[in-house]
């Protein structure tokens, strides 16, 4: 099937990961890997097509599962869902700070994860669809929009400069593009205006 979305797994517990992926495949998505840490996740992420994520947020290795959210998204936006058992206001603040698609609270079943799945999907096709009807969003270049999000994020120029392999004078060349172009006096108010 052509059109099978495809799902990447992050959890370090095996039978639950096991348990997910076969729920996902009577579903009828396929399970492109399992990754039980940060590294193995952003390894398959990297090598696969992958449609969505779904990523325990305490996850064995140096990053725990947010960590590896944050460092995924850096190659390719795509629909997040957390999985977690703790959802501590803490632990839920810095999730959010991802912007994930959807959250799923240990233990779900099939009907919840199906709920966030489909919310998932929804919720970044209209995130996608607002940003391609944001005039603003428009103006800029594709360099820029990279450069806005990352902002968004809270990167400073010169974490920007290195992320992108551009000099810091560039990235700062590009911030001042942007605030040419939309009018703004700073780039809090253009993130306003884009992403709001």
């Amino acid at each position: 099937m052509e059109n099978t979305k495809k799902v990447l797994i992050i959890e370090d517990e095996m039978l639950i990961a096991k348990d997910l992926s076969y729920l996902l495949e009577d579903m009828g998505y396929k399970n492109i890997g399992i990754a039980n840490n940060g590294d193995k996740a952003l390894e398959l992420f990297c090598d696969n097509h992958v449609d969505l994520v779904l990523c325990d947020i305490n996850i064995n290795g140096d990053k725990d599962g947010i960590e590896t959210v944050q460092a995924i998204l850096q190659y390719k936006k795509t629909p997040i869902i957390y999985i977690s058992a703790f959802s501590d206001n803490k632990t839920v603040q810095r999730a959010i700070a991802t912007a994930p698609s959807s959250f799923l609270t240990k233990p779900y079943n099939e009907r919840s994860v199906q709920i966030a799945i489909d919310l998932a999907f929804a919720n970044f096709e209209q995130k996608a669809l607002h940003l391609e009807e944001n005039e603003i969003y428009q103006k800029l270049t594709q360099r820029e929009r990279e450069i806005i999000a990352l902002i968004a994020e809270g990167k400073t120029s010169a974490e920007i400069a290195e992320q992108l392999f551009i000099s810091p004078t560039t990235a700062a060349k590009h911030r001042n593009n942007i605030l040419a172009k939309t009018g703004c006096n700073n780039t809090s108010e253009v993130i306003k205006l884009i992403y709001t």
